[in-house]
């Protein structure tokens, strides 16, 4: 997992950092749905990347959350 992603998810998210681990699962690593949301909201908004809720829950573990994010920021 890349250090952005998990510094979004503690920093904006406040998700607890315990639960970070790249095998763990959204719900996990303490996603609900406002996280999600959120998450995509903040990608768009700061980095230009448009995932979209669905997208996200697709994702079974952060480390497939992380390579999603990094596959829409190569295709800019």
């Amino acid at each position: 997992m890349t250090g952005d992603l998990a510094a979004i998810l503690r920093e904006d998210l406040k998700l607890p950092a315990n639960g970070l681990t790249p095998d763990a699962s959204l719900d996990n690593a303490g996603f609900d749905s406002l996280a999600i949301v959120e998450l995509s909201v903040l990608l768009n908004d700061r980095y230009g990347i448009a995932i979209d809720e669905a997208e996200i829950k697709n994702a079974s573990t952060l480390h497939q959350l992380d390579l999603l994010i990094q596959r829409k920021r190569d295709e800019r």
